[in-house]
């Protein structure tokens, strides 16, 4: 059975540098702000799968090193343009030294039963070892020494600049071994303790520092290599910060924003590492940092940046795979499907029966040219059909006395109609939505994960499409595609109960929000065209449910302020501000998978008001029907 390239996650701390570099998409540098290489803090947040990992692995020597060696070669050329126009690279030589530190290894089992103080100092001893003996495998990488031959690290020194501060309990220069030595000894010393988790206060031989002296070390370090000073600027990038204890987290970004560090320092974390208050609150104060939510970078672009970007790694998976035709070719974008003819015909045949029955007169002339209209497209035409259906019963809806063709002529298509009246087909006729690679990238939420989790679901169609159809199409078609992703789709949802912290709750609250939205969907006037997937609180209640994280359980509204942040942390539901007239509203749209799952469309259409009261009852499972008239 042929290995699907999408199953795999590119493992991007165990793959090759080579590898991982070949298989990096440039677009994903887009994502860095103006100020990303310049002194002070960056955090980069998204839900799990944004490409954070990715993202800065790229930036250490490694994979540097392999794109400038093969900067001529495809498709390291393109990555080496772009990160030589950031500035990240030389025609030579890297011009950054990237500092790698997982959050992972040992950081969150500091605690208890310790004593808090003492606590607090061997996380910092731990991370500025780790910080020492990071940088110095970074510098070796970076010069081809090899960091295991005690002659080679010697000649490499670590010197202060001009504008050092006292390095606390840091050795402030020295040479690499000696350096190491300082810095291996903290950290077996610190993992011994967490080995054999001793009681009490730890001992006389526990490590315990002050503070994280070692960002302010690396900011002003000058490194020298056979006392040649090599010029590069050092980076400092953290990885996976949620897998810190809040009180360790929250350490690491006081040493990095608060004391304005000079080195240039990136933070990635999962959205999750925020608690109510920090997700829910109106406006947050940033000063003294940049925050980069990727879902919110993709998502606020008008273009087609987050689609170039996801087919640019879909492309390169598939020529992994030996497929060297590009996924857009690969998934058909029509309905072409044999079997979806007579399914078409009928859909039109049932139409022109319901705009032919007797009608007032005055839609005659507004009727007969739609259904006169040529069927060198049918599927077209059964949306042209459903279309005039639907402004049929606006119109009827609004039980005017007398009918002005010419006002009807102008507000024949309004936004979001044609899309309403396929979506309605689609279902009432059974045929396939989900489709062609456009829809695959909406789909995704703007999460590269998601994307490939979708692409996973759709490579075997891809395969067999080119083995089993040797003489006709290799296109999947769009029935299998709509299939395959309906599928998907039912399990993300499953999934929720387990996945999501509060995820029962958070599954009862989706499914009622859920039907909600099909419910308004598909309305027969799409009052909401092209559609409902979302739900909306007033700004009034955005700062209740931020206030009541502070209050905690005792606030009425604690339990559904957790479960709205869990889900918007796991992508489940995805935020926004949106203004109407002066005043704002805070909608939370379905995952666009969730939209699947539950009929909707693709489109980040129309959302409906509800009371926090209301989102309560949903979370714990009660019906809606009779509470959403009345809400609605």
């Amino acid at each position: 059975m042929v290995q699907n390239i999408f199953a795999m996650r590119n493992s991007e701390l165990s793959s090759p540098d080579e590898e991982f570099a070949q298989n990096f998409a440039a677009d994903a540098l887009q994502v860095l702000p103006p100020n990303a290489f310049k002194p002070g803090a960056l955090v980069i947040r998204s839900a799990p799968g944004g490409g954070k990992t990715s993202l800065l692995r790229m930036f250490t020597p490694g994979p540097l090193e392999q794109t400038l060696r093969n900067h001529s070669v495809f498709p390291f050329d393109e990555i080496y343009g772009k990160l030589q126009a950031l500035g990240a690279v030389g025609p030579t030589a890297p011009r950054l030294l990237g500092v790698y530190i997982s959050s992972q290894g040992g950081y969150s089992e500091i605690g208890p039963p310790l004593p808090q103080a003492a606590a607090a100092g061997l996380f910092k001893a731990l991370l500025n070892a780790r910080i020492v003996l990071r940088t110095l495998r970074a510098v070796t990488r970076f010069w081809e020494v090899d960091y295991d031959d005690a002659r080679s690290l010697s000649r490499i020194r670590v010197m202060p600049g001009a504008t050092s501060r006292d390095a606390g309990q840091l050795p402030i220069d020295g040479d690499a071994p000696s350096l190491r030595r300082w810095a291996e000894d903290i950290e077996q010393r610190s993992l011994k303790y967490l080995d054999t988790l001793q009681g009490g206060v730890g001992g006389p031989d526990l490590p315990g520092h002050v503070a994280i002296d070692a960002i302010q070390w690396l900011g002003a370090a000058r490194f020298f290599l056979d006392e040649v000073e090599t010029v590069c600027t050092p980076l400092l990038m953290f990885d996976d910060v949620q897998r810190l204890r809040p009180w360790q987290r929250d350490a690491l970004f006081s040493e990095c924003m608060e004391h304005r560090t000079p080195l240039i320092v990136w933070i990635a974390e999962q959205t999750k590492a925020l608690d109510s208050s920090g997700v829910l609150t109106v406006s947050r104060a940033e000063r003294d940092h940049h925050v980069v939510q990727l879902e919110k970078f993709w998502g606020n672009d008008k273009g087609n940046k987050f689609q170039n970007f996801a087919a640019d790694i879909a492309n390169r998976r598939l020529r992994q795979a030996g497929i060297d035709v590009k996924i857009d070719v690969q998934l058909n974008s029509r309905l072409t499907d044999r079997d979806l003819g007579r399914k078409i015909e009928t859909a039109i045949e049932s139409l022109k029966d319901h705009l032919g029955a007797p009608l007032s007169p005055h839609y005659e002339a507004w009727v007969k040219p739609t259904l006169d209209a040529p069927t060198t497209d049918p599927f077209s035409l059964a949306v042209e059909l459903g279309k005039t259906r639907i402004m049929i019963a606006r119109d009827r809806r609004r039980g005017l006395p007398a009918f002005d063709f010419e006002g009807l002529e102008s507000d024949a298509s309004p936004s979001g109609v044609v899309q309403a009246a396929e979506r309605m087909i689609c279902t009432q006729y059974l045929l396939p939505y989900f489709y062609g690679f456009d829809r695959v990238t909406r789909l995704a939420s703007f999460n590269i994960e998601e994307f490939l989790q979708i692409c996973a679901s759709l490579f075997e169609l891809i395969h067999a499409a080119r083995v089993v159809k040797t003489g006709g199409s290799s296109t999947v078609s769009a029935s299998d595609q709509d299939a395959a992703i309906k599928q998907l789709a039912a399990r993300r949802f499953t999934d929720i109960s387990r996945s999501v912290r509060h995820g029962e709750m958070a599954q009862k609250l989706v499914q009622a929000a859920g039907r909600l939205c099909k419910e308004k969907t598909y309305l027969t006037r799409a009052p909401y065209a092209p559609g409902v997937t979302g739900f909306a609180i007033s700004a009034e209640e955005r700062i209740e449910l931020s206030k009541a994280n502070a209050a905690g359980s005792t606030s009425v509204y604690f339990e559904l302020a957790q479960v709205l942040t869990s889900c918007v942390a796991q992508n489940v539901l995805d935020m926004r501000e949106i203004k109407q007239g002066s005043r704002a509203v805070t909608v939370f749209y379905l995952n666009r998978m969730l939209c699947a799952h539950f009929d909707l469309v693709y489109h980040y259409g129309g959302w409906q008001k509800v009371s926090l009261r209301t989102l309560i009852e949903w979370s714990r499972g009660n019906s809606i029907t009779d509470d959403a008239r009345k809400l609605l």
